[in-house]
C-alpha cells in the first residue's frame, strides 16, 4: 500500500485534502493538514495545490 506524508512547512491549510479524504487527513492545532493513517488504499484522487502531500 502507498504511504502518505504531509510536509507541514508546505501546507497552507486550504483543506482540499481534508475535504476530499477525511478518513486520511485532518487538521492539526496549527491549521495544517496531517495524515491520520500511514498508508492509503489506491490513489488519493486529488493533488495538493501546494505540493505538501507525498505518496510513496
Amino acid at each position: 500500500m502507498p504511504k502518505v506524508k504531509v510536509m507541514s512547512e508546505a501546507c497552507q491549510g486550504c483543506g482540499l485534502c481534508v475535504g476530499a479524504r477525511p478518513e486520511v487527513f485532518e487538521f492539526d492545532d496549527e491549521g495544517h493538514a496531517k495524515a491520520v493513517v500511514e498508508e492509503v488504499e489506491g490513489e488519493l484522487g486529488f493533488e495538493c495545490p501546494f505540493g505538501a502531500i507525498e505518496v510513496e
